[in-house]
């Protein structure tokens, strides 16, 4: 009997169990059964207020029993339900929060992940950025200086000969100037030298006249006196 009561107890608690995960309230249901066994009990009385006979008797008996036992199966399945109903809720409580837990670990390694990818791809993209800059602007700048370089070279080169030919064009005309005036002066030169070469020969031919003419006169004059003289002496 005892057993057949466990078993009785167990299959009400079952079914508390399926009342609850259905959403209908165990309590609800047990106040539905203790509503039924109150109308059994009623019915049972009915009888036995007629007759008096032990058939009646019995009947009563049965009809406390049944509510003792009714009463003890409500207790019995109220306490299965609230145990059911406690460890149905720290079941659910426990995996609600794993999963919870689990759902917050995982959005938080994501985000983190993506934080910390989106850090290293920031840092990367500014260091690469930077190197890429720093090299195109050694670059651009050993290419300008270069190219300036060569530039103010080639300028100067080209301005060094410009002048350099200018200078030399100008000592040319210079030297032109001056060879045809040295030409210019030696032929004066040489055409006064031979004015006065001319003039000297002149000048000595007329000298030498001169000279031949005091010459003539001095001996005609010698010659004169010479003849005074040998007069003077014959006529002594």
């Amino acid at each position: 009997m005892k057993n057949n009561r466990l078993m009785k107890n167990l299959g009400k608690a079952t079914v508390a169990a399926a009342l609850l995960a259905t959403g209908v309230s165990p309590v609800l249901a047990a106040t539905e059964n203790k509503t039924e066994v109150k109308s059994n009990k009623t019915a049972a009385e009915s009888p036995s207020k007629k007759t008096s006979s032990p058939e009646s008797l019995k009947a009563s008996s049965s009809s406390e029993a049944s509510k003792s036992s009714s009463s003890a199966a409500s207790s019995s399945s109220k306490k299965s339900t609230k145990k059911a109903a406690k460890k149905s809720a720290k079941k659910s409580t426990k995996k609600a929060a794993k999963k919870s837990a689990k759902k917050s670990t995982k959005k938080a390694a994501k985000k983190s992940a993506k934080k910390s990818t989106k850090k290293a791809a920031k840092k990367s993209t500014k260091k690469a950025t930077k190197k890429v800059a720093k090299k195109a602007t050694k670059k651009s700048t050993k290419k300008a200086t270069k190219k300036s370089t060569k530039k103010a070279t080639k300028k100067v080169a080209k301005k060094a000969t410009k002048k350099s030919t200018k200078n030399t064009k100008k000592a040319a005309k210079t030297t032109k100037k001056s060879t045809k005036k040295a030409a210019k002066n030696t032929k004066k030169a040489a055409k006064t030298t031979k004015k006065s070469t001319k003039e000297a020969a002149k000048n000595t031919k007329k000298a030498a006249k001169t000279a031949k003419k005091s010459t003539k006169k001095a001996a005609k004059k010698a010659s004169a006196k010479s003849t005074s003289a040998s007069s003077t002496s014959s006529a002594k």
